[in-house]
């Protein structure tokens, strides 16, 4: 017996935009998440780029607990002591509807399972599945223990790691490569309250503006590499660090935990960022895996009686410059309903059918952008990046504007000598710089 058209495991952005468009379309769908209530297992926040989510609640930039939208982007290399920082401000973003807006993840999923109720989707809270009904080789519902529900086409939206793709053996397609510690990050992230007129002072924000900064950290010891994040939100700052796992070392997997936190540490003291977290408060953190994928690894999105979005897609990316993920999780969240829409007219739900999903994909933006980015990870994975560049771009710049009272060096030939200094030959730099198309 059918408890529903579709079943979707994971109540994030990806989960609850599938489920809005689904019900608003007049499909019995039922979201499930594990948090009671939803949202509340999940600290991650950042921000929202784009304006995806009109596709379902046309006002959604009034109506949804928004934090600031950004109107200030800041990317810097932060050496031991010193930082380059580019500050960008762009007064095109104070424009209806904004580029991008702050927000923190347990509101804000909350927030949206409610309009995923309100459009007529069954919600259910504090279930956590643990596997899926697999007859004849098609997903055709899911279990909790004992307890099961069924429907033609569950939608995986369980976030990196997905235990139910694991578990079902639903990641990997033939012959691909499996997963290992390359293909993930670790984000790490705290939340710390300040009032909203001392954000307001500090960062030359008016009301309702906000924030985003994202910094290459040259500071973290042991060849660990990783970036660091700053946003403001209404009374509060975000702050964390984004830790690719290949570079902890592999066989002391049990000190990586404490060891991770130690490099949020670097990351909060460094003089830099402390003078922005003057007297903020510790109230909250946390921690999350997050896929890096990229186009060349991404998993399966569908199968027979299945398709996968948002994270568990591996829908997130990071060049160095921004980091993206909500959006995705949005826009897939949409594309995957639009496409079972599709293949219930024909009632069918095999494989074939739902690969639809997949041409809906290939003509996003969302596939064109990792497409476009298809090789960053030469840059991304690059230790030069961290333990090199930073210090030299630091140093280069510090060398030219410091007065000395001896003749000025031309900035390029101090940045390139610097960068020599620093142990990175004429050789590695041309091949890096060639790399940086992929940026």
């Amino acid at each position: 017996m059918q408890n529903a058209d579709v079943i979707i495991v994971g109540a994030g952005p990806a989960g609850s935009s599938a489920a809005i468009r689904l019900a608003q379309n007049g499909i019995n769908a039922i979201l499930i998440d594990r948090g009671m209530p939803v949202g509340s297992k999940n600290l991650s926040g950042g921000v929202l780029w784009g304006n995806d989510l009109a596709e379902i609640i046309p006002n959604w930039q009034e109506e949804a607990p928004l934090e600031r939208y950004i109107i200030n982007k800041k990317v810097g290399f932060l050496s031991h002591e010193d930082a380059t920082v580019i500050d960008m401000h762009f007064d095109e973003w104070n424009n209806f509807p904004n580029a991008g807006w702050s927000l923190l993840r347990a509101p804000f999923d909350e927030w949206m399972a409610f309009k995923a109720q309100e459009a007529g989707a069954s919600v259910l809270s504090g279930i956590n599945i643990t596997e899926l009904i697999e007859e004849d080789g098609k997903i055709v519902g899911v279990k909790q223990g004992n307890e099961e529900l069924r429907a033609p086409v569950v939608i995986i939206a369980e976030g990196a790691n997905s235990r139910l793709m694991l578990k079902h053996d639903l990641t990997y397609d033939p012959g691909k490569t499996r997963y290992d510690h390359s293909d993930y990050m670790i984000g790490l992230k705290e939340v710390f309250e300040l009032d909203s007129q001392i954000i307001e002072e500090r960062f030359m924000l008016d009301e309702k503006q906000g924030m985003a900064g994202e910094f290459i950290l040259g500071n973290i010891p042991d060849g660990i590499k990783s970036g660091g994040y700053f946003y403001t939100n209404k009374n509060t700052l975000s702050v964390g660090v984004v830790i690719h796992l290949d570079s902890f070392p592999q066989n002391q997997e049990s000190s990586n935990q404490n060891q991770s936190y130690k490099i949020v540490e670097y990351f909060k003291k460094h003089p830099y960022i402390a003078r922005l977290l003057k007297d903020a408060k510790p109230i909250e953190y946390g921690a999350k895996l997050i896929p890096e994928y990229g186009y060349n690894k991404f998993p399966k999105h569908y199968g027979n009686g299945f398709l996968v979005i948002g994270d568990a897609a591996g829908f997130t990316f990071s060049n160095g410059l921004v980091i993206q993920g909500i959006n995705y999780a949005i826009k897939s969240g949409i594309l995957a309903a639009d496409a079972f829409l599709e293949a219930k007219i024909r009632n069918e739900f095999t494989a074939s059918s739902l690969s639809n999903y997949q041409s809906k994909l290939t003509k996003s933006y969302i596939y064109k952008d990792f497409k476009k980015f298809r090789n960053v990870k030469k840059i991304t994975k690059n230790p030069n990046l961290f333990h090199l560049y930073p210090s030299a771009i630091n140093n280069g710049f510090k060398e030219v504007l410091t007065e000395t009272g001896e003749p000025k060096g031309n900035l390029l030939p101090t940045i390139l000598k610097n960068f020599r200094k620093s142990g990175a030959n004429l050789i590695s730099l041309a091949k890096d710089a060639l790399n940086f198309r992929n940026l």
